[in-house]
């Protein structure tokens, strides 16, 4: 039971609901064109996506260990082979396993809709393991907000979309922006936390070409569109007046700027990188909720 705890913590589940949140945002807008989704195909897919964020979570771990860039006192992992709790074999083992779990759920749902389905969802599982694995890891680069972006939040976003209407269109597209950027945000949020590791290390990432300052820049920046998007979004066909709902959460986008402005250390940056992630998925549940409640009322 402590191994499958372990093995638990491993794969980040605190990472999941920035899973979830493209999933419900794709399936709450495709109320536009149906009468009413399939839970069985949500739920299929959900879990198809839960099981390759874990992986990807696993494989980062495994590689980041294997290069030699985690330590003890690194923040955000979850320290399961620096700290002896779980070999590298055991954690490698177990993200392929994961993946070949989310295959067979991709191969169901491909049965139940269609094959393209399961040619994206490989493609997707190919960009989670290269994402850290590999000699030229994506997430070393400066493109990795821009790769996690797009495919946790354009693909996901559009692929639950595609699953209830059998159609992709440039609405849905648009719709997901605020994710894709949000998304992309996380990691750009982890990245400044550590950026000073990050460059003792050699990587190359977005915070460490532009420097801290500019780097929150560049978050307070993705913020104001996110708003500015949402904000339009009210007032055109991508959205109703539900939409203003997610300017709730500016205050917390405000705080997290500042807290990374007012601080230097990995240790007190590191609830700010944290908070990144919960606006992500507040401001994702809330234009999810926006599009249910105008097909509830509207």
């Amino acid at each position: 039971m402590d191994k499958l705890r372990e093995f638990f913590l491993c794969t980040r589940p605190h990472s999941y609901p920035a899973a979830f949140a493209p999933v419900l945002l794709g399936s709450a807008y495709a109320l536009n064109y149906v009468k009413s989704i399939s839970y069985i195909k949500f739920l299929i897919f959900l879990v198809a996506c839960l099981l390759i964020q874990a992986a990807t979570n696993l494989f980062n771990e495994y590689y980041d260990y294997k290069k030699g860039l985690d330590k003890i006192d690194s923040e955000g992992i979850s320290g399961s082979i620096i700290k002896g709790r779980l070999s590298a074999k055991e954690v490698l083992v177990g993200a392929i396993l994961l993946y070949l779990i989310a295959l067979i759920f991709g191969i169901i749902l491909s049965f139940i809709t269609s094959f393209n389905i399961f040619i994206v969802g490989i493609i997707c599982m190919f960009a989670g393991y290269f994402y850290t694995g590999d000699k030229y890891p994506i997430a070393y680069s400066p493109f990795g907000e821009i790769v996690s972006g797009f495919f946790m939040g354009t693909v996901i976003v559009s692929l639950a979309f595609y699953i209830q209407t059998t159609f992709v269109n440039i609405d849905i597209v648009i719709i997901s922006a605020p994710l894709f950027l949000l998304i992309g945000s996380i990691l750009l949020a982890n990245n400044i936390r550590d950026l000073d590791n990050d460059k003792n290390s050699g990587r190359k990432t977005y915070a460490i070409v532009v420097g801290k300052n500019y780097a929150i820049k560049t978050l307070a920046a993705v913020f104001i569109i996110v708003y500015s998007l949402n904000i339009l979004f009210s007032f055109t066909k991508y959205g109703t007046f539900f939409n203003l709902l997610v300017l709730l959460t500016l205050p917390l986008a405000v705080k997290i700027i500042k807290g990374f402005n007012d601080n230097n250390d990995k240790k007190t940056m590191a609830p700010y990188m944290v908070l990144t992630a919960k606006l992500t998925i507040f401001i994702g549940l809330l234009m999810s909720g926006a599009y249910i409640l105008k097909y509830i009322f509207l």
